[in-house]
């Protein structure tokens, strides 16, 4: 299931769990929600309107989409660079000299699963959905 939010406020975020897609508009005084693009859902916590009735819920899916692509994506809290440890700072430098992971790990006694959870762990720490975009916030704070 796909659920996709629009809040008014960044502060309201904490209430969404990290599989929920959601975004901050400073515009929307309601959340705006969209389950599937078969149920809409608008107001506020206490008090949300449900909507089911298919061409309703178009209508306000087209809305919602306008609101979605100018909306800001929810900023996530992520751990500062420093918290990094040594072996996934390693990883991170090795990867971006081009080495792949079955490189790495021959160079450092690991297996390439070992290496993948390093890799994956530092990506999170840096909050990067990919390993290229890992590499720039690194390369940036200059920690390699």
């Amino acid at each position: 299931m796909r659920t996709r939010v629009v809040i008014g406020s960044s502060s309201g975020a904490a209430g969404f769990p990290e599989s929920v897609e959601l975004r901050v508009d400073p515009l929307i005084s309601e959340r705006f929600l969209m389950i599937d693009g078969l149920v809409a859902m608008t107001g506020h916590t206490s008090r949300m309107a449900v909507v089911r009735t298919p061409a309703l819920v178009t209508l306000l899916g087209e809305l919602f989409e306008r609101v979605w692509s100018q909306a800001a994506p929810r900023r996530r809290e992520r751990e500062p660079l420093s918290s990094l440890t040594d072996q996934e700072r390693t990883v991170l430098r090795m990867s971006a000299e081009g080495l792949t992971d079955e490189v790495i790990a021959r160079h450092l006694g690991l297996t390439s699963r070992t290496v993948r959870r390093h890799m994956a762990t530092a990506m999170e720490r840096v909050g990067a959905q990919s390993r290229f975009q890992a590499g720039v916030r690194i390369a940036k704070a200059g920690i390699v």
